[in-house]
C-alpha cells in the first residue's frame, strides 16, 4: 500500500518538478536470471541548449545512474545493495566524435553521431542488481532508479549557474519497480 501512496506521489511530483530537458527513467524490468535479478532499463536523456552548447565547446557532461535494492518495511524500507553507473558524454571537435567513459570502469567508447552516443548511455541491460540468495519470498523487494546529473564535474565558473538555471536541470526523479519473486 505504502509503494503505491509513493509511486502516486512521485508521477505527480515528476510533472510539478520536471523541466523540459529533465532525464527520464523509463520501463524498468526485473528479470529472474539463475543466480541473481537483473536490470533492464531505458532512459531518456533531453540536453537544453545550453548543456548541448557547453557539450560542443569540449566541455564533458556526466550522469550517475543510481540503482537501489530496498526491502519494504513496518517503518522504514532497507537499502539491501545499491549501484552506481557513471556516464561522462564528451564532445572531441578535431575528430567529430563523441565519446562515453564510465568513470567507474575507466572503459571509453566513440561514437561518430551525438544520437548514437546518447542511445549507448539509454539503454541498460542484463545488469545484476542483487543475488538470490538475498532475497526471501516472504518479503517485499523493490527497486529505485534514479538519473543525477553531476553539477561538480562542471567546470568552477559554470558549477553556480547550473544549479539554478533550468536549462541545466538534467537530473530525473525516481522510478520504483517490483521485484517479483
Amino acid at each position: 500500500m505504502r509503494l503505491a501512496v509513493y509511486l502516486i506521489c512521485l508521477s505527480v511530483s515528476e510533472v510539478i518538478w520536471a523541466s523540459d530537458y529533465s532525464t527520464q527513467v523509463k520501463n524498468i524490468a526485473i528479470e529472474s536470471a539463475v543466480d541473481s535479478y537483473n536490470l533492464d532499463a531505458n532512459i531518456v536523456y533531453s540536453l537544453s541548449p545550453v548543456a548541448k552548447e557547453a557539450l560542443q565547446k569540449g566541455i564533458p557532461l556526466t550522469w550517475d545512474v543510481l540503482i537501489k535494492v530496498k526491502q519494504e518495511g513496518l517503518l522504514w524500507d532497507r537499502t539491501l545493495d545499491e549501484l552506481v553507473l557513471n556516464f561522462q558524454l564528451q564532445s572531441h571537435a578535431l575528430l567529430n566524435l563523441y565519446s562515453i567513459k564510465s568513470v567507474s570502469t575507466g572503459r571509453q567508447d566513440m561514437f561518430s553521431t551525438f544520437a548514437g552516443a546518447l542511445d549507448y548511455m539509454s539503454i541498460i541491460r542484463d545488469l545484476p542488481i542483487i543475488n538470490k540468495a538475498l532475497i526471501s519470498p516472504d518479503q517485499l523487494y523493490y527497486v529505485v532508479v534514479k538519473v543525477k546529473f553531476d553539477h561538480e564535474s562542471l567546470p568552477v565558473p559554470i558549477r553556480p549557474f547550473s544549479y539554478f538555471d533550468q536549462q541545466w536541470a538534467l537530473s530525473s526523479s525516481a522510478k520504483l519497480c517490483p521485484i517479483k519473486n
